[in-house]
């Protein structure tokens, strides 16, 4: 540490810890993310840093890669429940992920690991986790043992003073009720919980999801399960964009959400009033906004940044060009990522009527009806959106001649050109220069498909290389504007645009055999219902030729258990 530089000071530390869990709370895991690990390249040390980082990463949905970051910190060596409990969450997590052949397997690790952490520390959260995973595994009698002794400690011990603990308290008791199949504890349960922590959407989703997973066991206790009360996820729109939503008979007033999502500038503090009401605010923006309201957490210059901390809210920012229809890009990524985030936690979706000032839940939302009828009519036909695929060939340049032979006459024609004729009928560009691949789409889950099926048929064919020769592509997959064109020299149709230029330079940073995608990307897929694919966020990255820092999301083919 240089001489210069002050000791960083133990309150800093928790300021920190109390920001990230703050955001992980509100289910802005993202968020959460990125500011427990700004914080640790200060203090490397701090398990509770370390702790909400994996969680978070962890909440993303990227459970892999919060493995790898469990085994690279120094949690497994203490005596907290809580922190010895990642590596059982994450293999629980693994398992739900899972192919029917495989969950068993993992379902039986995971409360395996919640039990020994049980009897370890004594511990009624792990013992029920333990519980629920054995039921799902079939160990019906193992399973009501543990959950009998749960209830019965819970019940010794009595309901805690704090409103936190006595939340958990009950959501233990209520997934205990159901392994036992306890309607009047189940009941009991959500009566007392429902009241507490209404705001922190990621416990109280985490709750719901546990529960309804063992209603396929218990299906008679499902209209119970529904009570469970989940805090909203909104969207903060102007009183136009309001008017442009289609009309829904399902739409109810309701309580303010824990997570809302707006754009662009504040109009007359609103964005401040809500906060001081306890709602959590992501915004986009166009491009980086101004540093003028820089919190103390964010130490790293913004140019070119897409992604940041503020004292009222997190922000993002799409680095669009001067070109693009900013206002109808950024609100139609505002409202993808909304819906898809409320998706993924199961809680309902939300928009402020600014005109009345509450918030309207839309109970009944088609994503691809909102987003049609959210269009603006003065949307500009010149500059339309399209679905980007870049690709190249990872190790390329160093083949052998008889590699380099069978790239061109088997893996190229056999795991990228039959993937791209496949999709011919939303393909509007395809070329190849070298080992690097570039196709438009008109949609970005045609764009996302055609990306994780190359890479699928690139790791079956993989295997007919000589060992230590395997090629594998590393895509990038954007949606965004781009111009419809001639090229004088191909003289043949093609696209250009700066973000062409943009998704280009994500190629390099993605791993082998990997897909990355942005967040505009995200939120189209989420527009056109691509539920058969995964989204989960892997960090804020530095793209190749000083091109700026953004935040970056891993595709995967969404496994289905049976």
């Amino acid at each position: 540490m240089s001489l210069d530089t002050p000791e960083p000071s133990p309150r800093e530390a928790v300021t920190a810890l109390a920001a990230a869990w703050q955001l992980q709370q509100s289910g802005n895991f993202v968020a959460a993310f990125d500011l427990a690990q700004e914080a640790l390249q200060q203090w490397p040390d701090s398990q509770p840093l370390q702790h909400v980082s994996i969680l978070a990463l962890a909440s993303c949905g990227s459970t892999q890669a919060a493995l790898a970051a469990l085994r690279a910190s120094t949690l497994c060596g203490t005596e907290n429940e809580d922190f010895l409990a990642i590596e059982a969450r994450l293999l629980k997590d693994l398992a739900f992920k899972s192919s029917a052949a495989d969950a068993q397997t993992l379902l039986v690790a995971a409360a395996e690991a919640y039990e020994r952490i049980a009897q370890r520390t004594g511990g009624n959260y792990t013992a029920q986790n333990a519980a629920l995973l054995w039921m799902l595994a079939g160990a019906d009698v193992r399973a009501t043992k543990l959950a009998s002794a749960v209830a019965v400690n819970l019940q010794g011990l009595g309901t805690p003073a704090d409103a936190q603990a006595a939340y958990f308290h009950w959501a233990t008791v209520a997934e205990a009720a159901l392994v036992l199949g306890d309607q009047e504890m189940l009941e009991e349960a959500i009566a007392n919980a429902n009241p507490l922590c209404r705001t922190n959407l990621w416990a109280r989703a985490r709750t719901f999801a546990q529960m309804r997973r063992l209603e396929r066991l218990r299906p008679e206790f499902t209209n119970i399960v529904e009570l469970w009360y989940r805090p909203a996820v909104g969207l903060v729109f102007t009183r136009e964009q309001m008017l442009r939503l289609p009309a829904s008979p399902e739409t109810a007033n309701c309580d303010a959400p824990a997570l809302a999502y707006a754009v662009g500038e504040d109009r007359e503090n609103d964005w401040r009033h809500l906060t001081a009401q306890g709602i959590r605010l992501h915004v986009i923006f166009a491009n980086t906004p101004p540093e003028d309201n820089a919190g103390p957490l964010s130490q790293v210059s913004v140019s070119r940044q897409a992604s940041g901390h503020r004292s009222d809210y997190t922000w993002s920012s799409l680095l669009l060009d001067e070109g693009d229809d900013t206002p109808r890009v950024c609100a139609e990524t505002a409202l993808g990522l909304s819906l898809g985030h409320a998706d993924a936690m199961q809680a309902p979706w939300a928009v402020l009527h600014r005109a009345d000032g509450r918030w309207h839940q839309y109970q009944d939302r088609g994503h691809a009806t909102l987003a049609a009828g959210f269009a603006p009519e003065t949307a500009r036909p010149d500059r339309t959106r399209f679905g980007f695929l870049f690709a190249d060939a990872v190790g390329y340049s160093s083949l052998s001649v008889v590699d380099t032979r069978r790239y061109w006459t088997k893996l190229l024609p056999e795991a990228a050109a039959a993937v791209l004729r496949r999709h011919s009928d939303t393909l509007l560009l395809r070329k190849t220069w070298g080992d690097a691949i570039h196709a438009v789409f008109r949609t970005a889950s045609a764009a996302a498909n055609a990306a994780l099926e190359m890479n699928a048929a690139t790791a079956r064919l993989a295997e007919e290389l000589e060992l230590g020769r395997r090629l594998a592509f590393r895509i990038a997959v954007h949606f965004g504007t781009a111009d419809p064109d001639f090229d004088p020299i191909e003289e043949a149709s093609t696209f250009f645009g700066p973000q062409l230029s943009f998704a280009a330079r994500i190629v390099p940073v993605a791993p082998p055999g990997g897909v990355f995608a942005t967040e505009p990307c995200a939120a189209q897929l989420s527009l056109e219902g691509a539920s058969d694919i995964d989204c989960t966020y892997i960090g804020t990255t530095s793209l190749a030729k000083s091109y700026g820092r953004v935040r970056l999301l891993t595709l995967l083919s969404r496994t289905r258990p049976s």
